[in-house]
């Protein structure tokens, strides 16, 4: 069984790709279901109007799609009214990207609706690598902060801060790895030195390919017990 933890669906910018195009990509690669969430203008700006197309997308599709929604930290009180929203209609966490959102990751903007995630026990995924304002040590710092929350490092820092990621996370039990566009090798080390319970397999489809993505996973992980923590055990743990 494979569940990818890590996909986009929407009509943005720069990403434009229909439930039913990740659902061909699903099928012909073998998985079985997928963790969905919005695209670029709708994580920067028009929150709303995103999440409930992946709420639409989830109805649709229950069998096959788990919806993650988004909020801009910097909609305050308003942002909080969004998650509550989302997350009592049934999605089964959260995605930040400061990056898009445009402050850093560990800034306090961010505390009161990580106060609000606290109360649902379910995951918040950030993305992370990027210069300045998504760094696998902010992370660290949100997680010592917020130890009730279950972090997913999202691509685990792989464009800018990869020898970052393991020290960051270390003696941290409230962190997990993303492995979407990272390299074979890495993921390996992630997994032998911080172990395959905190390993979670995304693709960041439609930015990157399945097939290519399920690959490294095996080139990395051979043990089949370890990948079936990886490719679904461990998503399947946060989300349920």
């Amino acid at each position: 069984m494979i569940i990818d933890a890590h996909c986009h669906l929407g009509k943005g910018f720069d990403i434009r790709v229909s439930p039913e195009e990740l659902l061909k990509e699903m099928d012909k690669n073998g998985v079985e279901k997928a963790i969905i969430c919005p695209v670029d203008r709708f994580i920067a700006v028009y929150n709303k109007e995103g999440n409930d197309y992946i709420m639409d997308c989830v109805k649709k599709f229950s069998d096959r799609f788990i919806g993650f929604a988004t909020v801009n930290p910097w909609y305050g009180e308003k942002g909080i009214s969004e998650s509550k929203r989302c997350l009592d209609k049934g999605m089964k966490g959260l995605k930040l990207h400061s990056f898009l959102q445009g402050f850093l990751l560990n800034d306090k903007l961010v505390f009161p609706l990580l106060e609000e995630m606290e109360k649902y026990d379910l995951p918040v995924y950030f993305h992370t690598g990027t210069l300045v304002s998504s760094e696998p040590y902010q992370l660290r710092d949100l997680a010592e902060k917020f130890p009730k929350i279950n972090f997913i490092m999202g691509h685990s820092a792989t464009t800018d801060y990869w020898n970052d990621v393991i020290p960051a996370a270390k003696g941290i039990d409230n962190i997990y790895f993303d492995t979407s566009l990272h390299n074979p090798a890495m993921i390996k080390s992630i997994i032998d030195k911080i172990g395959a319970d905190k390993v979670i397999f995304g693709s960041d489809f439609p930015q990157n390919s399945l097939d290519v993505e399920i690959e490294k996973i095996k080139i990395a992980c051979l043990d089949e017990k370890e990948q079936e923590k990886i490719f679904h055990k461990n998503i399947e743990e946060l989300v349920k």
